[in-house]
Protein backbone atom coordinates (compact mmCIF):
# COMPACT_ATOMS: atom_id res chain seq x y z
CA UNK A 1 0.00 0.00 0.00
CA UNK A 2 1.15 3.52 -0.72
CA UNK A 3 0.48 5.69 2.33
CA UNK A 4 -0.49 9.34 2.17
CA UNK A 5 -0.65 11.99 4.83
CA UNK A 6 -3.52 11.27 7.19
CA UNK A 7 -5.98 12.79 9.56
CA UNK A 8 -5.29 10.73 12.68
CA UNK A 9 -8.61 9.98 14.33
CA UNK A 10 -6.56 7.80 16.68
CA UNK A 11 -3.24 6.04 16.56
CA UNK A 12 -4.61 2.66 17.54
CA UNK A 13 -5.50 -0.29 15.35
CA UNK A 14 -9.24 -0.06 15.97
CA UNK A 15 -10.12 3.08 14.02
CA UNK A 16 -9.52 4.16 10.43
CA UNK A 17 -7.58 7.14 9.13
CA UNK A 18 -8.41 9.44 6.23
CA UNK A 19 -5.97 11.43 4.08
CA UNK A 20 -5.56 15.13 4.68
CA UNK A 21 -6.80 17.01 1.62
CA UNK A 22 -3.85 19.40 1.47
CA UNK A 23 -2.89 21.29 -1.71
CA UNK A 24 0.13 18.99 -2.08
CA UNK A 25 -2.04 15.88 -1.76
CA UNK A 26 -4.60 17.15 -4.26
CA UNK A 27 -2.04 18.26 -6.85
CA UNK A 28 -0.36 14.86 -6.63
CA UNK A 29 -3.44 12.65 -6.78
CA UNK A 30 -6.05 14.83 -8.51
CA UNK A 31 -4.22 16.95 -11.12
CA UNK A 32 -6.22 19.07 -13.53
CA UNK A 33 -5.70 16.56 -16.36
CA UNK A 34 -7.99 14.00 -14.78
CA UNK A 35 -11.70 13.94 -13.96
CA UNK A 36 -13.77 11.45 -12.00
CA UNK A 37 -16.52 9.53 -13.74
CA UNK A 38 -17.75 7.24 -10.97
CA UNK A 39 -16.77 6.24 -7.40
CA UNK A 40 -17.89 3.25 -5.35
CA UNK A 41 -17.35 3.48 -1.59
CA UNK A 42 -17.48 0.32 0.53
CA UNK A 43 -17.40 0.82 4.27
CA UNK A 44 -17.17 -1.03 7.51
CA UNK A 45 -19.64 0.28 10.08
CA UNK A 46 -18.49 2.65 12.80
CA UNK A 47 -17.40 1.84 16.32
CA UNK A 48 -19.67 -0.57 18.16
CA UNK A 49 -19.85 -2.43 21.43
CA UNK A 50 -18.58 -6.04 21.60
CA UNK A 51 -20.89 -8.52 19.92
CA UNK A 52 -21.26 -10.48 23.18
CA UNK A 53 -20.07 -10.75 26.77
CA UNK A 54 -17.15 -13.09 26.18
CA UNK A 55 -15.36 -12.86 29.52
CA UNK A 56 -17.99 -12.76 32.25
CA UNK A 57 -17.08 -9.86 34.54
CA UNK A 58 -14.54 -8.28 32.16
CA UNK A 59 -14.79 -5.44 31.31
CA UNK A 60 -17.58 -3.28 32.78
CA UNK A 61 -21.15 -4.56 32.76
CA UNK A 62 -22.68 -1.65 30.84
CA UNK A 63 -21.36 0.15 27.79
CA UNK A 64 -22.82 3.64 28.21
CA UNK A 65 -22.00 5.17 24.83
CA UNK A 66 -25.43 5.25 23.17
CA UNK A 67 -27.32 8.32 24.39
CA UNK A 68 -28.02 9.65 20.90
CA UNK A 69 -28.53 6.22 19.38
CA UNK A 70 -31.07 5.10 21.94
CA UNK A 71 -33.04 8.32 21.57
CA UNK A 72 -33.09 7.92 17.80
CA UNK A 73 -34.28 4.32 18.17
CA UNK A 74 -37.04 5.34 20.55
CA UNK A 75 -38.20 8.17 18.31
CA UNK A 76 -38.21 5.90 15.28
CA UNK A 77 -40.23 3.00 16.61
CA UNK A 78 -42.70 5.38 18.25
CA UNK A 79 -43.08 7.22 14.94
CA UNK A 80 -43.90 4.05 13.01
CA UNK A 81 -46.12 2.69 15.77
CA UNK A 82 -44.09 -0.43 16.51
CA UNK A 83 -43.52 0.25 20.19
CA UNK A 84 -46.55 -0.10 22.40
CA UNK A 85 -45.37 1.73 25.50
CA UNK A 86 -43.83 5.09 26.27
CA UNK A 87 -41.28 3.22 28.32
CA UNK A 88 -38.07 2.32 26.48
CA UNK A 89 -34.38 1.79 27.15
CA UNK A 90 -33.78 5.38 26.05
CA UNK A 91 -36.09 6.75 28.74
CA UNK A 92 -34.08 5.26 31.57
CA UNK A 93 -37.25 3.73 33.02
CA UNK A 94 -37.69 0.10 33.86
CA UNK A 95 -39.51 -1.87 31.15
CA UNK A 96 -41.23 -5.20 31.29
CA UNK A 97 -39.41 -8.26 29.94
CA UNK A 98 -41.79 -8.35 26.98
CA UNK A 99 -41.10 -4.73 26.14
CA UNK A 100 -37.35 -5.24 26.35
CA UNK A 101 -37.63 -8.27 24.09
CA UNK A 102 -39.71 -6.28 21.62
CA UNK A 103 -37.07 -3.56 21.55
CA UNK A 104 -34.21 -5.97 21.08
CA UNK A 105 -35.89 -7.99 18.34
CA UNK A 106 -36.76 -4.91 16.31
CA UNK A 107 -33.52 -2.97 16.58
CA UNK A 108 -30.96 -5.75 17.00
CA UNK A 109 -32.07 -8.80 15.09
CA UNK A 110 -30.65 -12.20 15.88
CA UNK A 111 -27.69 -13.39 13.79
CA UNK A 112 -29.21 -14.30 10.45
CA UNK A 113 -26.12 -16.01 9.03
CA UNK A 114 -25.21 -19.58 9.85
CA UNK A 115 -21.70 -18.69 11.04
CA UNK A 116 -21.67 -20.32 14.46
CA UNK A 117 -21.13 -23.82 13.13
CA UNK A 118 -18.29 -22.63 10.89
CA UNK A 119 -16.37 -20.64 13.48
CA UNK A 120 -17.23 -22.55 16.65
CA UNK A 121 -18.97 -19.58 18.28
CA UNK A 122 -21.16 -20.37 21.28
CA UNK A 123 -24.82 -19.43 21.37
CA UNK A 124 -25.66 -16.45 23.54
CA UNK A 125 -27.35 -18.72 26.06
CA UNK A 126 -23.97 -20.42 26.59
CA UNK A 127 -22.05 -17.18 27.13
CA UNK A 128 -21.06 -16.09 30.65
CA UNK A 129 -23.20 -13.74 32.70
CA UNK A 130 -21.91 -10.56 34.31
CA UNK A 131 -22.23 -10.94 38.06
CA UNK A 132 -20.98 -7.61 39.45
CA UNK A 133 -23.18 -5.11 41.28
CA UNK A 134 -22.85 -2.25 38.80
CA UNK A 135 -25.77 0.16 38.36
CA UNK A 136 -28.83 -0.65 36.31
CA UNK A 137 -28.94 0.27 32.61
CA UNK A 138 -29.36 3.96 31.86
CA UNK A 139 -30.50 6.01 28.90
CA UNK A 140 -26.93 5.69 27.58
CA UNK A 141 -26.58 1.92 27.85
CA UNK A 142 -25.86 0.11 24.57
CA UNK A 143 -26.83 -3.36 23.49
CA UNK A 144 -24.18 -5.81 22.33
CA UNK A 145 -23.08 -5.09 18.78
CA UNK A 146 -24.73 -1.67 18.75
CA UNK A 147 -23.32 1.29 16.82
CA UNK A 148 -22.27 3.75 19.51
CA UNK A 149 -22.33 7.53 19.47
CA UNK A 150 -18.58 7.38 18.80
CA UNK A 151 -19.33 5.27 15.72
CA UNK A 152 -21.94 7.76 14.57
CA UNK A 153 -19.39 10.54 14.77
CA UNK A 154 -16.83 8.51 12.81
CA UNK A 155 -19.28 7.74 10.01
CA UNK A 156 -20.39 11.37 9.86
CA UNK A 157 -16.72 12.36 9.57
CA UNK A 158 -16.31 9.89 6.71
CA UNK A 159 -19.30 11.44 4.95
CA UNK A 160 -17.84 14.92 5.46
CA UNK A 161 -14.56 13.73 3.95
CA UNK A 162 -16.44 12.36 0.92
CA UNK A 163 -18.20 15.69 0.58
CA UNK A 164 -14.97 17.67 0.73
CA UNK A 165 -13.30 15.50 -1.90
CA UNK A 166 -16.10 14.48 -4.25
CA UNK A 167 -18.44 17.48 -3.99
CA UNK A 168 -16.40 20.56 -3.19
CA UNK A 169 -13.02 19.70 -4.74
CA UNK A 170 -13.53 17.35 -7.69
CA UNK A 171 -17.17 18.22 -8.44
CA UNK A 172 -18.19 14.61 -9.04
CA UNK A 173 -21.39 15.14 -7.06
CA UNK A 174 -23.60 18.25 -6.95
CA UNK A 175 -23.66 20.44 -3.86
CA UNK A 176 -27.35 19.65 -3.32
CA UNK A 177 -28.76 16.14 -3.81
CA UNK A 178 -30.34 15.72 -7.22
CA UNK A 179 -33.86 14.35 -7.38
CA UNK A 180 -34.23 11.01 -9.10
CA UNK A 181 -36.53 8.05 -9.17
CA UNK A 182 -37.70 7.27 -5.65
CA UNK A 183 -36.30 10.41 -4.03
CA UNK A 184 -33.34 12.82 -3.99
CA UNK A 185 -30.72 10.18 -4.79
CA UNK A 186 -30.36 10.35 -8.55
CA UNK A 187 -26.56 10.63 -8.20
CA UNK A 188 -26.27 8.10 -5.38
CA UNK A 189 -26.84 4.38 -5.02
CA UNK A 190 -27.12 3.43 -1.34
CA UNK A 191 -26.84 -0.12 -0.01
CA UNK A 192 -26.60 -1.64 3.45
CA UNK A 193 -26.72 -5.03 5.01
CA UNK A 194 -29.70 -5.71 7.26
CA UNK A 195 -27.65 -5.19 10.43
CA UNK A 196 -28.69 -2.10 12.38
CA UNK A 197 -25.11 -0.95 12.90
CA UNK A 198 -24.45 -1.01 9.15
CA UNK A 199 -27.75 0.66 8.24
CA UNK A 200 -27.28 3.43 10.79
CA UNK A 201 -23.65 3.90 9.70
CA UNK A 202 -24.88 4.56 6.18
CA UNK A 203 -27.42 7.07 7.48
CA UNK A 204 -24.68 9.03 9.22
CA UNK A 205 -22.34 8.79 6.23
CA UNK A 206 -25.12 10.27 4.13
CA UNK A 207 -25.66 12.97 6.76
CA UNK A 208 -22.00 13.95 6.53
CA UNK A 209 -22.03 13.88 2.74
CA UNK A 210 -25.20 15.96 2.50
CA UNK A 211 -25.81 17.85 5.72
CA UNK A 212 -28.41 19.82 3.74
CA UNK A 213 -30.27 16.61 2.85
CA UNK A 214 -33.40 17.58 4.75
CA UNK A 215 -33.83 20.65 2.54
CA UNK A 216 -34.54 18.37 -0.44
CA UNK A 217 -38.04 16.85 -0.48
CA UNK A 218 -38.49 13.12 -0.75
CA UNK A 219 -37.13 10.00 0.89
CA UNK A 220 -33.70 8.50 0.39
CA UNK A 221 -33.81 5.00 -0.96
CA UNK A 222 -31.47 2.68 0.94
CA UNK A 223 -31.39 -0.75 -0.66
CA UNK A 224 -31.31 -3.73 1.72
CA UNK A 225 -31.30 -7.30 0.47
CA UNK A 226 -32.28 -10.42 2.41
CA UNK A 227 -29.19 -11.88 4.06
CA UNK A 228 -29.54 -15.02 1.91
CA UNK A 229 -29.08 -12.87 -1.23
CA UNK A 230 -26.79 -10.14 0.05
CA UNK A 231 -23.40 -10.12 -1.65
CA UNK A 232 -22.05 -7.81 1.06
CA UNK A 233 -22.20 -10.79 3.41
CA UNK A 234 -20.26 -14.04 3.20
CA UNK A 235 -22.63 -16.92 2.47
CA UNK A 236 -22.01 -19.46 5.22
CA UNK A 237 -24.41 -21.86 3.54
CA UNK A 238 -22.00 -22.15 0.62
CA UNK A 239 -20.64 -25.65 1.19
CA UNK A 240 -17.52 -25.27 -0.93
CA UNK A 241 -16.62 -21.98 0.75
CA UNK A 242 -16.91 -23.56 4.20
CA UNK A 243 -14.74 -26.52 3.17
CA UNK A 244 -12.05 -24.27 1.74
CA UNK A 245 -12.19 -21.94 4.71
CA UNK A 246 -11.65 -24.78 7.18
CA UNK A 247 -8.80 -26.21 5.08
CA UNK A 248 -6.86 -22.98 4.70
CA UNK A 249 -7.75 -21.77 8.18
CA UNK A 250 -6.08 -24.89 9.60
CA UNK A 251 -3.00 -24.22 7.44
CA UNK A 252 -2.84 -20.61 8.61
CA UNK A 253 -3.04 -21.65 12.26
CA UNK A 254 -0.39 -24.32 11.78
CA UNK A 255 1.96 -21.82 10.14
CA UNK A 256 1.52 -19.42 13.05
CA UNK A 257 1.32 -22.01 15.83
CA UNK A 258 4.29 -20.67 17.76
CA UNK A 259 2.92 -17.12 17.81
CA UNK A 260 -0.56 -18.45 18.50
CA UNK A 261 0.49 -20.43 21.57
CA UNK A 262 2.67 -17.58 22.84
CA UNK A 263 -0.32 -15.26 22.71
CA UNK A 264 -2.45 -17.79 24.57
CA UNK A 265 0.20 -18.05 27.29
CA UNK A 266 0.17 -14.26 27.74
CA UNK A 267 -3.62 -13.88 27.69
CA UNK A 268 -4.17 -16.59 30.27
CA UNK A 269 -2.11 -14.59 32.79
CA UNK A 270 -4.28 -11.46 32.61
CA UNK A 271 -6.87 -10.78 35.28
CA UNK A 272 -10.32 -10.78 33.72
CA UNK A 273 -9.26 -13.07 30.87
CA UNK A 274 -7.67 -15.87 32.89
CA UNK A 275 -10.84 -17.81 33.69
CA UNK A 276 -11.97 -17.85 30.07
CA UNK A 277 -8.65 -19.02 28.65
CA UNK A 278 -7.98 -21.58 31.37
CA UNK A 279 -11.08 -23.39 30.16
CA UNK A 280 -9.77 -23.49 26.57
CA UNK A 281 -7.35 -26.17 25.34
CA UNK A 282 -3.92 -24.86 24.43
CA UNK A 283 -4.10 -26.06 20.82
CA UNK A 284 -7.60 -24.72 20.45
CA UNK A 285 -9.58 -25.77 17.39
CA UNK A 286 -12.10 -22.97 17.63
CA UNK A 287 -11.37 -19.23 17.70
CA UNK A 288 -9.32 -17.83 20.55
CA UNK A 289 -7.88 -14.43 19.66
CA UNK A 290 -11.04 -13.08 18.05
CA UNK A 291 -12.90 -12.96 21.37
CA UNK A 292 -10.14 -10.82 22.88
CA UNK A 293 -9.99 -8.64 19.76
CA UNK A 294 -13.76 -8.11 19.74
CA UNK A 295 -13.62 -6.82 23.31
CA UNK A 296 -10.25 -5.04 23.37
CA UNK A 297 -10.78 -3.19 20.09
CA UNK A 298 -14.10 -1.86 21.39
CA UNK A 299 -12.45 -0.81 24.65
CA UNK A 300 -9.69 1.05 22.81
CA UNK A 301 -12.13 2.72 20.45
CA UNK A 302 -14.14 4.07 23.41
CA UNK A 303 -11.17 4.91 25.69
CA UNK A 304 -12.21 2.32 28.26
CA UNK A 305 -9.23 1.74 30.61
CA UNK A 306 -7.31 -1.46 29.92
CA UNK A 307 -5.51 -3.67 32.44
CA UNK A 308 -1.87 -2.65 32.84
CA UNK A 309 -0.76 -5.96 31.30
CA UNK A 310 -2.41 -5.05 27.99
CA UNK A 311 -0.28 -2.66 25.94
CA UNK A 312 -0.16 -1.68 22.27
CA UNK A 313 2.18 -4.54 21.41
CA UNK A 314 -0.16 -7.14 22.89
CA UNK A 315 -3.18 -5.64 21.12
CA UNK A 316 -1.26 -5.78 17.83
CA UNK A 317 -0.55 -9.47 18.44
CA UNK A 318 -4.21 -10.13 19.25
CA UNK A 319 -5.18 -8.40 16.00
CA UNK A 320 -2.65 -10.45 14.01
CA UNK A 321 -3.80 -13.78 15.44
CA UNK A 322 -7.44 -12.79 14.88
CA UNK A 323 -6.50 -12.37 11.23
CA UNK A 324 -5.04 -15.88 11.31
CA UNK A 325 -8.38 -17.19 12.58
CA UNK A 326 -10.61 -15.32 10.16
CA UNK A 327 -8.85 -13.47 7.36
CA UNK A 328 -5.53 -15.02 6.39
CA UNK A 329 -7.10 -18.06 4.72
CA UNK A 330 -8.62 -15.82 2.03
CA UNK A 331 -5.16 -14.50 1.13
CA UNK A 332 -3.96 -18.06 0.55
CA UNK A 333 -6.71 -19.16 -1.81
CA UNK A 334 -8.16 -17.28 -4.77
CA UNK A 335 -10.92 -19.89 -4.93
CA UNK A 336 -11.94 -19.15 -1.35
CA UNK A 337 -11.88 -15.39 -1.89
CA UNK A 338 -13.92 -15.83 -5.07
CA UNK A 339 -16.64 -17.75 -3.23
CA UNK A 340 -16.65 -15.24 -0.39
CA UNK A 341 -16.93 -12.03 -2.38
CA UNK A 342 -17.07 -12.87 -6.13
CA UNK A 343 -20.70 -11.76 -6.70
CA UNK A 344 -19.92 -8.34 -5.19
CA UNK A 345 -16.82 -7.97 -7.41
CA UNK A 346 -19.12 -8.83 -10.34
CA UNK A 347 -21.41 -5.97 -9.30
CA UNK A 348 -18.56 -3.48 -8.87
CA UNK A 349 -17.11 -4.31 -12.29
CA UNK A 350 -20.61 -3.91 -13.73
CA UNK A 351 -20.87 -0.46 -12.17
CA UNK A 352 -17.66 0.60 -13.89
CA UNK A 353 -18.80 -0.82 -17.23
CA UNK A 354 -22.13 0.99 -17.03
CA UNK A 355 -20.49 4.27 -16.03
CA UNK A 356 -18.17 4.08 -19.06
CA UNK A 357 -21.04 3.25 -21.39
CA UNK A 358 -22.98 6.29 -20.20
CA UNK A 359 -19.91 8.52 -20.33
CA UNK A 360 -19.01 7.41 -23.85
CA UNK A 361 -22.48 7.62 -25.31
CA UNK A 362 -23.00 10.51 -27.74
CA UNK A 363 -26.77 10.20 -27.92
CA UNK A 364 -28.91 7.80 -25.95
CA UNK A 365 -32.50 8.13 -24.69
CA UNK A 366 -32.61 10.22 -21.55
CA UNK A 367 -34.30 7.39 -19.69
CA UNK A 368 -31.24 5.23 -20.31
CA UNK A 369 -28.55 7.84 -19.70
CA UNK A 370 -28.76 8.07 -15.93
CA UNK A 371 -26.26 6.24 -13.78
CA UNK A 372 -25.32 7.04 -10.19
CA UNK A 373 -22.10 8.97 -9.84
CA UNK A 374 -21.40 7.26 -6.53
CA UNK A 375 -22.37 4.04 -4.82
CA UNK A 376 -22.06 3.73 -1.04
CA UNK A 377 -22.15 0.19 0.34
CA UNK A 378 -22.33 -0.18 4.13
CA UNK A 379 -20.97 -3.52 5.29
CA UNK A 380 -18.62 -5.16 7.72
CA UNK A 381 -15.02 -6.24 8.26
CA UNK A 382 -15.96 -9.48 6.49
CA UNK A 383 -16.96 -7.37 3.47
CA UNK A 384 -13.73 -5.40 3.23
CA UNK A 385 -11.21 -8.12 4.00
CA UNK A 386 -12.01 -10.38 1.01
CA UNK A 387 -12.03 -7.29 -1.24
CA UNK A 388 -8.56 -6.41 0.01
CA UNK A 389 -7.50 -9.93 -0.96
CA UNK A 390 -8.98 -9.37 -4.44
CA UNK A 391 -6.88 -6.23 -4.82
CA UNK A 392 -3.73 -7.89 -3.49
CA UNK A 393 -3.45 -5.64 -0.43
CA UNK A 394 -1.05 -6.31 2.42
CA UNK A 395 0.63 -4.28 5.14
CA UNK A 396 4.17 -4.81 3.85
CA UNK A 397 5.63 -3.98 0.44
CA UNK A 398 6.37 -7.52 -0.71
CA UNK A 399 4.49 -9.21 -3.51
CA UNK A 400 5.05 -12.69 -2.14
CA UNK A 401 2.50 -14.72 -0.19
CA UNK A 402 1.67 -12.54 2.85
CA UNK A 403 2.51 -13.72 6.34
CA UNK A 404 -0.20 -13.35 9.01
CA UNK A 405 1.65 -10.33 10.40
CA UNK A 406 1.33 -8.64 6.99
CA UNK A 407 -2.48 -8.58 7.28
CA UNK A 408 -4.34 -6.24 9.59
CA UNK A 409 -7.94 -6.22 10.72
CA UNK A 410 -10.04 -3.55 8.96
CA UNK A 411 -10.54 -0.79 11.56
CA UNK A 412 -13.94 0.63 12.42
CA UNK A 413 -15.22 3.12 9.81
CA UNK A 414 -12.77 1.78 7.20
CA UNK A 415 -13.50 2.41 3.56
CA UNK A 416 -12.42 1.06 0.20
CA UNK A 417 -12.95 3.55 -2.61
CA UNK A 418 -12.86 2.61 -6.30
CA UNK A 419 -12.35 5.67 -8.48
CA UNK A 420 -13.08 5.51 -12.22
CA UNK A 421 -10.84 8.20 -13.70
CA UNK A 422 -10.92 9.79 -17.14
CA UNK A 423 -7.81 11.33 -18.68
CA UNK A 424 -7.65 12.10 -22.40
CA UNK A 425 -4.80 14.57 -22.07
CA UNK A 426 -1.93 12.51 -20.65
CA UNK A 427 -0.27 10.15 -23.18
CA UNK A 428 -1.43 6.56 -22.86
CA UNK A 429 1.26 3.92 -22.23
CA UNK A 430 2.99 3.04 -25.49
CA UNK A 431 4.16 -0.30 -24.11
CA UNK A 432 1.61 -3.03 -24.59
CA UNK A 433 1.15 -5.50 -21.72
CA UNK A 434 2.10 -9.03 -22.73
CA UNK A 435 -1.47 -10.16 -22.00
CA UNK A 436 -3.28 -7.40 -23.90
CA UNK A 437 -4.37 -9.51 -26.87
CA UNK A 438 -5.78 -12.14 -24.52
CA UNK A 439 -8.63 -9.72 -23.85
CA UNK A 440 -9.98 -10.59 -27.30
CA UNK A 441 -12.60 -13.11 -26.27
CA UNK A 442 -16.25 -12.72 -27.03
CA UNK A 443 -18.15 -12.13 -23.82
CA UNK A 444 -20.14 -15.35 -24.12
CA UNK A 445 -16.91 -17.34 -24.47
CA UNK A 446 -15.30 -16.02 -21.28
CA UNK A 447 -17.12 -18.47 -19.03
CA UNK A 448 -15.23 -21.32 -20.71
CA UNK A 449 -11.86 -19.86 -19.65
CA UNK A 450 -10.55 -21.24 -16.32
CA UNK A 451 -10.74 -18.68 -13.53
CA UNK A 452 -7.02 -18.35 -13.02
CA UNK A 453 -6.48 -17.76 -16.74
CA UNK A 454 -9.06 -15.02 -17.08
CA UNK A 455 -7.78 -11.62 -18.14
CA UNK A 456 -11.16 -10.01 -18.69
CA UNK A 457 -14.17 -10.26 -16.32
CA UNK A 458 -17.10 -12.21 -17.72
CA UNK A 459 -19.44 -9.21 -17.46
CA UNK A 460 -17.32 -6.86 -19.57
CA UNK A 461 -19.13 -6.75 -22.92
CA UNK A 462 -17.53 -6.85 -26.36
CA UNK A 463 -18.93 -3.40 -27.12
CA UNK A 464 -16.62 -1.80 -24.58
CA UNK A 465 -13.65 -2.70 -26.77
CA UNK A 466 -14.94 -0.75 -29.73
CA UNK A 467 -14.29 2.95 -30.10
CA UNK A 468 -17.54 4.96 -30.18
CA UNK A 469 -18.71 5.74 -33.69
CA UNK A 470 -18.90 9.42 -34.74
CA UNK A 471 -22.68 9.35 -34.60
CA UNK A 472 -23.01 7.14 -31.57
CA UNK A 473 -25.66 5.10 -33.39
CA UNK A 474 -23.67 2.53 -35.33
CA UNK A 475 -24.48 -1.00 -34.19
CA UNK A 476 -21.79 -3.58 -33.64
CA UNK A 477 -22.08 -6.70 -35.79
CA UNK A 478 -20.62 -10.03 -34.86
CA UNK A 479 -18.37 -11.93 -37.24
CA UNK A 480 -16.30 -15.05 -37.03
CA UNK A 481 -13.18 -12.95 -36.50
CA UNK A 482 -12.92 -11.51 -33.00
CA UNK A 483 -9.73 -9.65 -33.87
CA UNK A 484 -11.54 -7.75 -36.62
CA UNK A 485 -13.71 -6.03 -34.01
CA UNK A 486 -11.43 -5.95 -30.99
CA UNK A 487 -9.56 -2.72 -30.27
CA UNK A 488 -7.40 -3.13 -27.14
CA UNK A 489 -6.95 0.63 -26.96
CA UNK A 490 -10.63 1.52 -27.13
CA UNK A 491 -10.70 2.35 -23.42
CA UNK A 492 -7.43 4.23 -23.27
CA UNK A 493 -9.02 7.28 -21.62
CA UNK A 494 -10.15 5.37 -18.52
CA UNK A 495 -8.26 4.32 -15.40
CA UNK A 496 -9.11 2.88 -11.99
CA UNK A 497 -7.55 3.70 -8.64
CA UNK A 498 -8.38 1.90 -5.38
CA UNK A 499 -8.01 3.58 -1.99
CA UNK A 500 -8.09 1.86 1.38
CA UNK A 501 -8.55 4.43 4.14
CA UNK A 502 -5.59 6.82 3.73
CA UNK A 503 -3.56 4.69 1.30
CA UNK A 504 -3.58 3.87 -2.38
CA UNK A 505 -3.60 0.14 -3.03
CA UNK A 506 -1.02 -1.32 -5.36
CA UNK A 507 -2.82 -3.88 -7.50
CA UNK A 508 -0.24 -6.46 -8.62
CA UNK A 509 -1.55 -6.63 -12.21
CA UNK A 510 -1.01 -2.90 -12.59
CA UNK A 511 2.71 -3.22 -11.96
CA UNK A 512 3.05 -4.74 -15.45
CA UNK A 513 4.57 -2.46 -18.10
CA UNK A 514 1.80 -0.68 -19.96
CA UNK A 515 -0.82 -1.41 -17.28
CA UNK A 516 -0.72 1.89 -15.39
CA UNK A 517 -0.90 5.65 -15.83
CA UNK A 518 2.24 7.15 -17.33
CA UNK A 519 2.54 10.01 -14.82
CA UNK A 520 0.41 9.09 -11.79
CA UNK A 521 2.22 5.78 -11.43
CA UNK A 522 1.50 2.13 -10.80
CA UNK A 523 -1.36 2.67 -8.33
CA UNK A 524 -3.50 4.18 -11.10
CA UNK A 525 -4.38 1.20 -13.27
CA UNK A 526 -5.34 1.25 -16.89
CA UNK A 527 -8.84 -0.12 -17.19
CA UNK A 528 -7.47 -3.36 -18.62
CA UNK A 529 -4.97 -3.60 -15.77
CA UNK A 530 -7.80 -3.33 -13.27
CA UNK A 531 -9.90 -5.84 -15.21
CA UNK A 532 -6.99 -8.29 -15.22
CA UNK A 533 -6.64 -8.01 -11.44
CA UNK A 534 -10.38 -8.53 -10.85
CA UNK A 535 -11.15 -11.09 -13.58
CA UNK A 536 -10.43 -14.33 -11.74
CA UNK A 537 -12.51 -13.20 -8.75
CA UNK A 538 -15.66 -12.21 -10.65
CA UNK A 539 -18.53 -14.66 -10.19
CA UNK A 540 -21.88 -14.54 -11.90
CA UNK A 541 -24.90 -15.75 -9.95
CA UNK A 542 -24.88 -19.00 -11.90
CA UNK A 543 -21.17 -19.57 -11.32
CA UNK A 544 -21.60 -18.81 -7.62
CA UNK A 545 -24.42 -21.33 -7.29
CA UNK A 546 -22.46 -24.03 -9.14
CA UNK A 547 -19.29 -23.27 -7.18
CA UNK A 548 -21.03 -23.49 -3.81
CA UNK A 549 -22.51 -26.89 -4.63
CA UNK A 550 -19.40 -28.36 -6.27
CA UNK A 551 -18.27 -31.78 -4.93
CA UNK A 552 -15.47 -31.71 -2.42
CA UNK A 553 -12.92 -33.08 -4.91
CA UNK A 554 -13.80 -30.41 -7.47
CA UNK A 555 -13.55 -27.62 -4.89
CA UNK A 556 -10.20 -28.96 -3.71
CA UNK A 557 -8.77 -29.15 -7.21
CA UNK A 558 -9.83 -25.56 -7.96
CA UNK A 559 -8.25 -24.11 -4.80
CA UNK A 560 -5.34 -21.82 -5.48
Amino acid sequence: MTASNSENTTSNLAQARLPKLTPEFLSKHYPSAISLVHVDVLTRHGERTPTANHFGNFPQRHWDFCVVGNQLHADFIKKVGLYTSASSPASGEASSADQKQQWAEHMFKAESRDAKAVFGIADKKDQPEHTDDSPKPSAATCSFGQLTDVGRQSMTALGQHLRSLYVEITGLLPSVPRNGDGGPTGDLYLRSTSYSRAFESLQHTLGGLYSNALTVPGLYRINVRPSTRDNLLIDFKCKSMVRLFKTFNAKAKEAALGEYNALYNDLVKIDGLREFYEEQPRNIKGPMAIFAWDTLSSMRAHSVPLPSAIDDALIARVSAMSCVEYLHSGRQSAALTRLQIGPLVHELVGNIVRAIEVDRADSVPSSDSSHPKMGIYSGHDTTLSPLLAVFGARSDSSQTEPKPSAISWPPYASSIRLELIKDNRTPYPTIRPAWEDDQAFHAEDLAMVPFDSRIRPINVPDSLYKLPSPTGSQKRRRSSSTAAHFNPRAMRDYYVRVWYNDSELQLPACLDPGAHHTTLGTTVCTLDGFFKQAARFVLSEGEAARGCNAPADAAKSSAS
